[in-house]
């Protein structure tokens, strides 16, 4: 994998800034209510995980009356697309005070201490920690547990450029939930998922685990069959697992789901994960910006849409925005 997919240092000149994306009062209106569902309190221990993206965690009260300041608040968010704080982390699918299944509440404290403080020299960009890391988590795996702590470093290290780190953050979590590298964290997480209360952890983990090497061609197959979930939370979930595993064929599936899906969580999520987030390489984000900069011209694109895809084109390419979508095709016709 390339050590920084996110943002080469390229420029097209001559290309013209895009003019200003406004919103309908639709568009609005039904990212708010979706934005808003998303947002919910956090599950109590025996309620559904149903937590997604990091949004903001203004819209609590239930009157109509927040409404006009979180227009003003979450448009330019929206239409901007601003994935740079939209990455997908540990919080996005999970709380802190929430365990794994395969956690126990045995706890070795010289090993917590040795994770954590592992944990804590990837996050601080500390050359060579990422490897011991990956070269002892296994070891980690039932004698340790998230706290706020790990749990933070694990987050600032899934948002690193580095890929290595990011590979390092994958596995000091499964190691912390308890689900381990091999066939078994497999089984494990295959009667998690049909839990309600544990499926979007276990979608997330489904993607950590085939990331990790565990047969990720099953688990592909297992992350799509949720990706025509009613629930957008399972959907966004399922998204995110695709964004970690990053496979080829993945490739296609997050396309879809961006183009296709009725949410525009699910939509924001897939373009967030094509663009930045999880563990694609450059070469498979190029050839996902391909498939987006078709699309530019459609009419039925949405606004949102059109705002997310043109972000995510600059997120990948670091070229100034074009409106059109000839410059942007004729770029990524063939990945570089």
């Amino acid at each position: 994998m390339v050590s920084d997919p996110l943002r080469p240092n390229a420029s097209a000149p001559g290309l013209k800034p895009d003019p200003e994306i406004k919103p309908t009062d639709e568009d609005v209106l039904r990212a708010l209510v979706e934005i808003e569902n998303a947002t919910s309190p956090p599950p109590t221990a025996d309620s559904p995980i149903t937590v997604v993206g990091d949004r903001p965690r203004f819209f609590r009260s239930s009157s109509v009356f927040w409404l006009p300041a979180a227009v003003a608040l979450i448009v330019p968010a929206i239409l901007a697309g601003n994935f740079a704080q939209k990455k997908i982390a540990p919080s996005s699918m999970r709380q802190t005070d929430r365990r794994g299944p395969g956690q126990t509440s045995t706890v070795d404290s010289a090993t917590q201490a040795e994770a954590e403080q592992l944990l804590g020299r990837i996050a601080a960009g500390e050359s060579g920690a990422a490897d011991q890391v990956l070269a002892q988590s296994a070891s980690w795996t039932g004698k340790t547990h998230r706290t706020p702590k790990a749990d933070q470093f694990i987050l600032t290290a899934l948002n690193l450029p580095d890929m290595h780190a990011r590979e390092a953050a994958i596995s000091a979590e499964l190691a912390l939930d308890a689900v381990p590298q091999n066939e078994a964290g497999l089984s494990m997480l295959k009667e998690a998922v049909g839990n309600p209360s544990q499926r979007v952890w276990a979608l997330w983990m489904f993607g950590a685990l085939g990331n990790r090497g565990v047969d990720p061609v099953h688990t592909a197959k297992i992350l799509a069959s949720y990706l025509s979930d009613p629930d957008f939370n399972v959907r966004a979930s399922a998204v995110n697992g695709l964004a970690l595993l990053a496979t080829d064929e993945t490739v296609p599936m997050m396309l879809d789901r961006f183009r296709n899906d009725p949410s525009p969580v699910v939509e924001e999520r897939a373009a967030c994960g094509l663009a930045q987030s999880g563990m694609y390489t450059r070469e498979q984000r190029l050839i996902a910006a391909a498939g987006m900069a078709g699309w530019l011209d459609d009419p039925l694109l949405s606004t949102q849409q059109r705002a997310w895809a043109l972000q995510a084109l600059q997120d990948i390419s670091g070229q100034n925005l074009e409106t059109g979508s000839a410059v942007w095709r004729n770029g990524y016709e063939s990945p570089r």
